[in-house]
Formats: structure tokens, sequence, C-alpha cells
């Protein structure tokens, strides 16, 4: 028979850590906020009827810290694993679902225990296996395809252009979808055909991936067009094709490619400083438990108010070894150029994809130049 102290270290072995920022003055406040998710996200019911014994004792969260930090406190909720099962969305569900909805409660980091870890092992590749794909340990530049609105000859044009000037991977920007001016197989087919010409012509790794986000009864088709005509990795966006979507894409074992992670749509996730969650836990932690091999998130600096605190949390998470499964590379956007590139190797190191946009299209005339002086200071 388990004693007390014995039921409590099994139920600790199977619990998780999730913490919260509260915005409050006053203690009484905020632990009246955190008893209220610990109910609002378990049993959804007030204290007073909660079943005494295995539902009040395990099911419901239970506060396990509370630290007060100047307008707020940090308080950290406990969870078990049997309210999680082995889906990704409850996971989610239960660290922010209907609390995403409260005032002043923001996630601020997430613990998973060995158990849940198993079940959500993250990302395929990693830092590591994309550096064994591409055959070398430097900083990793990719150049994005784009305007929306060129032909599917055009851009693979620029493809070939952006590899033979010595990019080491490409990707879609995020709006090239199914356009009748530029459909998703036809644009697929002809950029890995110039992918090809082009690492065939200078003995280069260089990895393409395009961007899918199709319907739901043509989607799995569209990846199987896509590996089979030979592209190196896939792009998705996770607040729009869904995080449930990504986790079992990126757990088949018939898929093994790497998965690039687009933020677009995720905003409202992250902006709010009293609501929402941590942008190191969303673009970091959050991607490698879905299983992408990299994040992109957008640079200080640029058309996005990220702070540069914000984006090194980004960057820590995403590469922190303890974290969920393998480290991850960062892909940083927004504002790479020959001005920025020694700041922003500074700040992130050589183990970032680094994306280039409209900087480098500018310099269409003299790309391979361009490409090679940004990769000097960043290998420097």
């Amino acid at each position: 028979m388990f004693t007390l102290c014995q039921k409590q270290r099994l139920y600790n072995l199977q619990r998780f850590n999730v913490t919260y920022k509260i915005f409050s003055e006053s203690e009484i406040d905020a632990k009246n906020i955190a008893k209220s998710i610990c109910h609002e996200n378990t049993v959804e019911i007030p204290s007073d009827i909660v079943p005494n014994g295995f539902i009040k004792d395990e099911i419901v969260g239970q506060i396990e810290n509370i630290k007060k930090e100047n307008n707020y406190f940090i308080i950290t909720i406990s969870y078990s694993n049997n309210i999680v099962g082995s889906e990704i969305n409850q996971l989610f569900n239960i660290i922010h679902g209907n609390t995403s909805m409260y005032q002043n409660v923001r996630v601020t980091d997430v613990k998973l225990n060995t158990n849940l870890k198993n079940i959500f092992p993250g990302p395929k590749f990693g830092i590591d296996g994309i550096r064994k794909i591409l055959g070398h340990e430097n900083s990793i530049l990719c150049p994005v395809l784009k305007p929306q609105g060129l032909s599917s000859d055009e851009l693979a044009s620029l493809a070939y252009q952006f590899i033979v000037s010595g990019a080491d991977m490409i990707k879609e920007d995020h709006n090239l979808t199914n356009q009748n001016y530029s459909t998703f197989r036809d644009r697929v087919e002809k950029i890995t055909n110039a992918v090809k010409k082009a690492n065939k012509e200078t003995g280069k790794k260089a990895m393409y991936f395009p961007h899918i986000s199709s319907n739901f009864n043509t989607i799995i088709d569209d990846i199987n067009f896509a590996i089979n005509a030979g592209v190196d990795g896939i792009m998705l966006i996770p607040s729009l094709i869904g995080y449930n979507f990504i986790y079992h894409i990126s757990k088949n074992k018939n898929f093994n490619l790497p998965i690039l992670s687009h933020p677009s749509f995720s905003g409202a996730h992250v902006l709010s400083i009293k609501n929402g969650i941590d942008h190191g836990i969303y673009y970091g932690s959050f991607q490698r438990i879905i299983g992408a091999d990299m994040s992109i998130f957008p640079n200080t600096g640029g058309r996005f108010e990220f702070t540069k605190n914000q984006c090194l949390e980004i960057s820590s998470k995403c590469k922190d070894i303890d974290g969920f499964g393998k480290p991850i590379f960062p892909a940083v956007g927004g504002g790479m150029s020959i001005k920025t590139a020694s700041d922003m190797n500074s700040m992130f190191g050589k183990d970032a994809v680094f994306l280039l946009g409209g900087g480098l299209i500018t310099h269409k005339d003299n790309m391979k130049n361009a490409l090679n002086d940004i990769r000097k200071i960043l290998d420097s």
C-alpha cells in the first residue's frame, strides 16, 4: 500500500510544469487567478464541486511555486500526464487553452517530463541533421523566392541564380501557394529541376523548401508530389495549417525531410506584454515539440517590433540542448544585408539560418558578390 508520501512522489513523476506570469499587485489576487487556471485548464468546474480523490489530487492543476517580481507574479502550475494522453492538441490546450482568453496571464515556460518527451520526441533532423545534408559547418544563407506574381519559370530562374551565387538553401515566400500564374505542381517541378542543375554545376548540396498550404483533401497528395519531385524539405505555417498536422507529418515514418516553420498568423500569440505566450516558448519550444527543424521569426530592428532580447530568447530556446528533442535552427528573417551581417552574426552565431529577401534581390546584377560579402562577415 502506498503511503501519502509515496503517492505524492508517484504523482510528481507523472506531472509536467507550466510557468505563468500573472500581472497583479496583490498576492491574494494572483493566487486566486492561479487557482482558477488550475481548474480552467483541467476540469472546468468550480473547486467546491470537484470530486475528492483521483480527480482532485491528480487531474486538477496544482500550484507548485509563487514568486513576486516587479508588478507581476511568477507562478508554476503542474499538470498530470494523464490529462494529455498522447495528443499534441491536448497538450497545448492544457498549457494555455481557455486561459489564453484570461486577461493578465502569460505563459513564460514549459517543462515536460521524460514520459511526455518520449511521446512528443521533437524534430527528426535538427541542427546536426541539416548540417549533415549540407555538408558544412558554416553559417547558412537562405534567399527567399519572391515576389508573388512571378511565373514558375521566373521563380525557377531566380532559384538557379541564388544557388550558383552561393546560397545554402532557398525557400519560397509564404504567399506562394497555388495561384494560376504559378501553380503549385508546375512551380515545384521547375524549381526542383533548377536546383538540381545548379547543385550539379557547383558541387553544392543546396536545399529547396516549397511552401505547402493546400486544402485538406489535397495536401497529402501535394506533399507526396513534392517528395517525388525531389524537394529537400517543406515549409509549413503552424498557425494556419495546424500544430497537430505538422506533428503527425514529422512523426510519420514515411516522411523523411526537414520541416521549416513559418510564423505567419502567429503575432496575436506573442505581441501583448500581459497576455499570450513568451516569444522563446512559442517560436522555440513549441516549434520543437511539433517537430519543426527550423523556426522562422523576424529579426529585431526591422518592420516587425521584436526586441533584441526577444530574438535572443527565441534563438536560445531553439538551440537549448535540454529542450524538446534535437536543437533546431533559428531562421532569422528581415533586414539581412552587408551592413547588418556583423551584428546578426554577433547575436545568433553560426548555428542560424539567415533569410535574405528584397535586400538580396536589389543586387540582382551582382548577387554572387553580395552573397560572398555577407558570408565573409558571418564566417569571420
